[in-house]
Protein backbone atom coordinates (compact mmCIF):
# COMPACT_ATOMS: atom_id res chain seq x y z
CA UNK A 1 0.00 0.00 0.00
CA UNK A 2 1.13 3.59 -0.62
CA UNK A 3 3.00 5.12 1.34
CA UNK A 4 2.52 8.40 -0.63
CA UNK A 5 0.87 11.42 1.16
CA UNK A 6 -2.70 12.95 0.05
CA UNK A 7 -2.53 15.93 -2.47
CA UNK A 8 -2.56 19.20 -0.70
CA UNK A 9 -6.25 20.08 -0.48
CA UNK A 10 -7.46 23.35 -0.88
CA UNK A 11 -8.76 24.89 2.31
CA UNK A 12 -11.01 27.85 3.26
CA UNK A 13 -9.69 30.07 5.39
CA UNK A 14 -10.07 29.74 8.71
CA UNK A 15 -10.60 26.29 8.70
CA UNK A 16 -8.92 23.45 9.73
CA UNK A 17 -9.11 20.13 8.40
CA UNK A 18 -10.82 16.91 10.56
CA UNK A 19 -9.61 14.31 11.85
CA UNK A 20 -10.80 12.06 9.55
CA UNK A 21 -9.17 14.09 6.47
CA UNK A 22 -5.73 13.58 8.25
CA UNK A 23 -6.22 10.29 8.49
CA UNK A 24 -6.81 9.79 5.49
CA UNK A 25 -5.03 9.45 2.30
CA UNK A 26 -4.83 8.37 -1.30
CA UNK A 27 -3.35 5.16 -2.77
CA UNK A 28 -1.68 5.57 -6.33
CA UNK A 29 -4.25 3.27 -8.69
CA UNK A 30 -0.84 1.96 -10.59
CA UNK A 31 -0.04 0.03 -7.40
CA UNK A 32 -3.25 -2.14 -7.52
CA UNK A 33 -2.30 -2.94 -11.04
CA UNK A 34 -0.26 -6.20 -10.21
CA UNK A 35 -3.84 -7.60 -8.49
CA UNK A 36 -5.35 -7.35 -12.13
CA UNK A 37 -2.00 -9.37 -13.85
CA UNK A 38 -2.98 -12.73 -15.85
CA UNK A 39 -6.36 -11.31 -15.76
CA UNK A 40 -7.28 -12.82 -19.56
CA UNK A 41 -9.24 -16.27 -17.90
CA UNK A 42 -11.72 -14.23 -15.79
CA UNK A 43 -12.27 -11.36 -19.05
CA UNK A 44 -12.73 -14.11 -21.10
CA UNK A 45 -15.25 -15.67 -18.48
CA UNK A 46 -17.13 -12.35 -18.57
CA UNK A 47 -17.45 -12.50 -21.98
CA UNK A 48 -19.08 -15.53 -21.90
CA UNK A 49 -21.45 -14.89 -18.77
CA UNK A 50 -22.53 -11.48 -20.46
CA UNK A 51 -22.95 -13.71 -23.64
CA UNK A 52 -25.20 -15.92 -21.96
CA UNK A 53 -26.95 -12.65 -20.27
CA UNK A 54 -28.11 -11.32 -23.45
CA UNK A 55 -29.50 -15.03 -24.72
CA UNK A 56 -31.81 -14.89 -21.64
CA UNK A 57 -33.11 -11.41 -22.77
CA UNK A 58 -33.82 -12.44 -25.80
CA UNK A 59 -35.46 -15.50 -24.48
CA UNK A 60 -37.42 -13.15 -22.74
CA UNK A 61 -39.04 -10.87 -25.19
CA UNK A 62 -38.69 -13.66 -27.73
CA UNK A 63 -41.58 -15.54 -24.78
CA UNK A 64 -43.40 -12.07 -24.17
CA UNK A 65 -47.22 -12.84 -24.38
CA UNK A 66 -48.55 -9.86 -27.04
CA UNK A 67 -51.53 -7.51 -25.27
CA UNK A 68 -53.22 -6.98 -28.48
CA UNK A 69 -56.06 -5.31 -26.08
CA UNK A 70 -53.97 -2.50 -23.65
CA UNK A 71 -56.34 -2.79 -21.15
CA UNK A 72 -56.55 -6.37 -21.10
CA UNK A 73 -55.43 -8.23 -17.97
CA UNK A 74 -51.75 -10.08 -18.20
CA UNK A 75 -52.00 -13.59 -19.08
CA UNK A 76 -51.06 -15.00 -15.52
CA UNK A 77 -50.36 -18.54 -17.21
CA UNK A 78 -47.71 -17.26 -19.77
CA UNK A 79 -45.90 -15.25 -17.24
CA UNK A 80 -45.81 -18.56 -15.22
CA UNK A 81 -44.23 -20.54 -18.09
CA UNK A 82 -42.04 -17.85 -18.80
CA UNK A 83 -40.64 -18.15 -15.23
CA UNK A 84 -40.36 -22.11 -15.58
CA UNK A 85 -38.44 -21.17 -18.88
CA UNK A 86 -36.21 -18.85 -17.24
CA UNK A 87 -35.28 -21.23 -14.12
CA UNK A 88 -35.12 -24.04 -16.65
CA UNK A 89 -32.21 -21.60 -18.77
CA UNK A 90 -30.29 -20.74 -15.92
CA UNK A 91 -30.08 -24.23 -14.33
CA UNK A 92 -29.26 -25.49 -17.46
CA UNK A 93 -27.06 -23.26 -19.34
CA UNK A 94 -25.57 -20.34 -16.42
CA UNK A 95 -25.25 -22.86 -13.15
CA UNK A 96 -23.07 -25.20 -14.92
CA UNK A 97 -20.65 -22.06 -16.19
CA UNK A 98 -20.06 -20.72 -12.14
CA UNK A 99 -19.40 -24.46 -11.11
CA UNK A 100 -16.83 -24.64 -13.35
CA UNK A 101 -15.44 -21.55 -12.88
CA UNK A 102 -15.21 -21.87 -9.32
CA UNK A 103 -13.77 -25.72 -8.69
CA UNK A 104 -10.96 -26.91 -6.29
CA UNK A 105 -8.64 -26.88 -9.05
CA UNK A 106 -8.58 -24.03 -10.39
CA UNK A 107 -8.94 -21.85 -6.88
CA UNK A 108 -5.61 -23.90 -6.13
CA UNK A 109 -3.99 -22.38 -9.26
CA UNK A 110 -5.08 -18.91 -8.18
CA UNK A 111 -3.74 -18.69 -4.66
CA UNK A 112 -0.49 -19.88 -5.54
CA UNK A 113 -0.78 -16.73 -8.15
CA UNK A 114 -2.11 -14.50 -5.92
CA UNK A 115 -0.12 -11.02 -4.99
CA UNK A 116 -1.00 -11.47 -1.65
CA UNK A 117 -0.31 -15.36 -1.18
CA UNK A 118 2.78 -14.40 -2.30
CA UNK A 119 3.40 -11.26 0.15
CA UNK A 120 2.45 -13.14 2.57
CA UNK A 121 5.48 -15.40 2.16
CA UNK A 122 7.58 -13.23 2.07
CA UNK A 123 6.21 -11.56 5.73
CA UNK A 124 3.55 -8.83 5.12
CA UNK A 125 1.36 -7.55 7.50
CA UNK A 126 -1.08 -5.57 8.26
CA UNK A 127 -0.70 -2.06 8.67
CA UNK A 128 -2.77 1.26 7.43
CA UNK A 129 -6.45 0.30 7.73
CA UNK A 130 -8.07 0.44 4.12
CA UNK A 131 -12.04 2.35 3.33
CA UNK A 132 -13.24 1.04 0.26
CA UNK A 133 -15.35 3.50 -1.84
CA UNK A 134 -16.95 1.18 -4.69
CA UNK A 135 -18.35 2.60 -7.92
CA UNK A 136 -22.17 2.21 -8.78
CA UNK A 137 -21.66 -1.30 -10.86
CA UNK A 138 -21.23 -2.99 -7.52
CA UNK A 139 -22.95 -1.00 -4.87
CA UNK A 140 -25.70 -3.42 -4.61
CA UNK A 141 -29.32 -1.92 -3.84
CA UNK A 142 -31.85 -3.46 -2.03
CA UNK A 143 -35.91 -3.00 -1.52
CA UNK A 144 -36.77 -2.17 1.63
CA UNK A 145 -40.46 -1.40 1.13
CA UNK A 146 -42.14 -1.74 -2.81
CA UNK A 147 -45.79 -1.96 -4.43
CA UNK A 148 -47.22 -5.25 -4.26
CA UNK A 149 -45.54 -6.52 -7.59
CA UNK A 150 -42.13 -6.34 -5.54
CA UNK A 151 -43.59 -7.28 -1.63
CA UNK A 152 -42.10 -10.86 -2.29
CA UNK A 153 -38.58 -9.66 -2.47
CA UNK A 154 -38.26 -8.01 0.62
CA UNK A 155 -34.58 -7.11 1.29
CA UNK A 156 -33.53 -8.86 -1.93
CA UNK A 157 -31.07 -6.82 -4.38
CA UNK A 158 -33.05 -5.13 -7.07
CA UNK A 159 -29.78 -3.68 -8.20
CA UNK A 160 -26.23 -6.16 -8.09
CA UNK A 161 -26.94 -9.77 -8.26
CA UNK A 162 -28.33 -13.18 -9.63
CA UNK A 163 -31.67 -11.88 -8.26
CA UNK A 164 -32.24 -8.55 -10.01
CA UNK A 165 -31.98 -10.97 -13.36
CA UNK A 166 -34.77 -13.01 -11.74
CA UNK A 167 -36.70 -9.83 -11.21
CA UNK A 168 -36.29 -8.20 -14.64
CA UNK A 169 -37.09 -11.65 -15.94
CA UNK A 170 -40.32 -11.46 -13.73
CA UNK A 171 -41.31 -8.35 -14.52
CA UNK A 172 -39.62 -5.43 -15.90
CA UNK A 173 -42.00 -2.68 -15.60
CA UNK A 174 -42.33 -3.16 -11.53
CA UNK A 175 -38.31 -3.42 -11.71
CA UNK A 176 -37.96 -0.66 -13.79
CA UNK A 177 -40.42 1.15 -11.22
CA UNK A 178 -38.76 0.48 -8.45
CA UNK A 179 -34.98 1.59 -9.33
CA UNK A 180 -36.89 5.13 -10.19
CA UNK A 181 -36.33 8.05 -8.09
CA UNK A 182 -39.45 10.84 -7.50
CA UNK A 183 -38.84 13.01 -10.91
CA UNK A 184 -39.41 16.37 -8.70
CA UNK A 185 -37.67 15.80 -5.58
CA UNK A 186 -34.94 13.30 -6.17
CA UNK A 187 -35.97 11.57 -3.31
CA UNK A 188 -37.85 8.19 -2.70
CA UNK A 189 -40.93 7.36 -4.39
CA UNK A 190 -44.61 7.17 -2.32
CA UNK A 191 -44.43 3.72 -0.98
CA UNK A 192 -40.90 2.58 -2.25
CA UNK A 193 -37.57 2.46 -0.66
CA UNK A 194 -34.84 0.78 -2.09
CA UNK A 195 -31.54 1.35 -0.21
CA UNK A 196 -27.90 0.40 -0.69
CA UNK A 197 -26.70 -2.87 0.42
CA UNK A 198 -23.81 -3.30 3.37
CA UNK A 199 -20.63 -5.08 4.28
CA UNK A 200 -17.98 -6.48 1.77
CA UNK A 201 -21.05 -8.47 0.41
CA UNK A 202 -22.44 -5.52 -1.18
CA UNK A 203 -19.77 -4.30 -4.01
CA UNK A 204 -17.46 -7.99 -4.11
CA UNK A 205 -19.10 -9.00 -7.00
CA UNK A 206 -22.04 -7.52 -9.51
CA UNK A 207 -23.49 -10.89 -11.07
CA UNK A 208 -21.36 -14.31 -9.86
CA UNK A 209 -18.20 -13.81 -11.76
CA UNK A 210 -18.00 -10.60 -12.37
CA UNK A 211 -15.70 -9.25 -9.71
CA UNK A 212 -14.73 -5.57 -9.13
CA UNK A 213 -13.68 -5.64 -5.52
CA UNK A 214 -14.00 -9.45 -4.37
CA UNK A 215 -10.48 -10.06 -5.55
CA UNK A 216 -8.73 -7.52 -4.13
CA UNK A 217 -10.35 -8.19 -0.87
CA UNK A 218 -9.41 -11.88 -0.69
CA UNK A 219 -5.27 -10.06 -1.74
CA UNK A 220 -5.56 -8.01 1.30
CA UNK A 221 -6.96 -11.09 3.72
CA UNK A 222 -4.04 -13.12 2.46
CA UNK A 223 -1.53 -10.53 4.55
CA UNK A 224 -3.79 -10.46 7.77
CA UNK A 225 -7.04 -8.02 6.55
CA UNK A 226 -10.15 -8.48 7.97
CA UNK A 227 -13.44 -7.05 8.76
CA UNK A 228 -11.72 -5.18 11.73
CA UNK A 229 -8.86 -3.44 9.45
CA UNK A 230 -10.69 -3.01 6.28
CA UNK A 231 -14.66 -1.78 5.84
CA UNK A 232 -16.96 -1.06 2.46
CA UNK A 233 -18.61 1.87 2.61
CA UNK A 234 -21.07 1.45 -0.17
CA UNK A 235 -23.88 3.81 -1.25
CA UNK A 236 -26.56 4.22 -3.06
CA UNK A 237 -25.43 6.17 -6.37
CA UNK A 238 -29.09 6.69 -7.38
CA UNK A 239 -29.08 10.10 -4.84
CA UNK A 240 -27.40 13.48 -5.71
CA UNK A 241 -24.37 13.60 -3.57
CA UNK A 242 -26.22 16.08 -0.97
CA UNK A 243 -29.09 13.82 -0.47
CA UNK A 244 -26.58 10.68 0.36
CA UNK A 245 -25.57 12.84 2.90
CA UNK A 246 -28.75 14.23 4.07
CA UNK A 247 -31.31 10.92 3.55
CA UNK A 248 -28.90 8.37 4.46
CA UNK A 249 -26.06 10.32 6.50
CA UNK A 250 -23.22 8.69 3.98
CA UNK A 251 -20.55 11.20 4.95
CA UNK A 252 -20.90 11.02 8.48
CA UNK A 253 -20.82 7.13 8.09
CA UNK A 254 -17.15 7.52 6.21
CA UNK A 255 -16.13 9.75 8.39
CA UNK A 256 -16.58 8.28 11.71
CA UNK A 257 -14.91 4.85 9.97
CA UNK A 258 -12.05 6.29 8.56
CA UNK A 259 -11.90 7.84 12.41
CA UNK A 260 -12.41 4.57 13.92
CA UNK A 261 -9.71 3.02 12.11
CA UNK A 262 -7.37 5.49 12.93
CA UNK A 263 -8.23 5.60 16.54
CA UNK A 264 -7.69 1.92 16.84
CA UNK A 265 -4.97 1.21 14.86
CA UNK A 266 -2.56 4.13 15.19
CA UNK A 267 -2.07 4.53 11.44
CA UNK A 268 -3.50 6.11 8.48
CA UNK A 269 -6.38 5.24 7.23
CA UNK A 270 -5.83 4.25 3.18
CA UNK A 271 -8.63 5.49 1.13
CA UNK A 272 -9.26 3.02 -2.06
CA UNK A 273 -12.28 3.65 -4.31
CA UNK A 274 -13.05 3.32 -8.32
CA UNK A 275 -15.00 4.90 -10.46
CA UNK A 276 -17.67 6.63 -9.67
CA UNK A 277 -16.10 6.16 -6.24
CA UNK A 278 -13.78 8.27 -6.76
CA UNK A 279 -15.75 11.13 -7.50
CA UNK A 280 -17.86 10.67 -4.03
CA UNK A 281 -14.15 10.49 -2.50
CA UNK A 282 -13.60 13.59 -4.07
CA UNK A 283 -16.92 15.23 -2.59
CA UNK A 284 -16.02 13.79 0.85
CA UNK A 285 -12.58 15.29 0.73
CA UNK A 286 -13.99 18.71 0.30
CA UNK A 287 -17.16 18.41 2.39
CA UNK A 288 -15.33 16.65 5.66
CA UNK A 289 -13.22 20.08 5.17
CA UNK A 290 -16.05 22.75 5.60
CA UNK A 291 -17.52 20.06 8.72
CA UNK A 292 -14.79 21.46 10.59
CA UNK A 293 -16.18 24.45 10.74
Amino acid sequence: LSQEAMPPMRRKKGISASASARAAKAICPSELSAIHEKDAPTKKRFQTYLAVFVSMLAVRWLLSPVQTNPRSKPNVDSKGQLQMVFDDFLAANLQPLWDRAFNGTQHALEESSRVGHQLKKQNAKVKHPVVIVPGFVTSALELWEGESCMKKNFRQRVWGSASMARTFFADRDCWQKHLQLHPQTGMDPDNIRVRSAQGFEAADNFIATYWVWSKLIENLADVGYDGTSMSMLSYDWRLGYEYLESRDGYFSKLKAAIETHHKTSGEKAVLVSHSMGGTVTYYFLQWVVTDAK
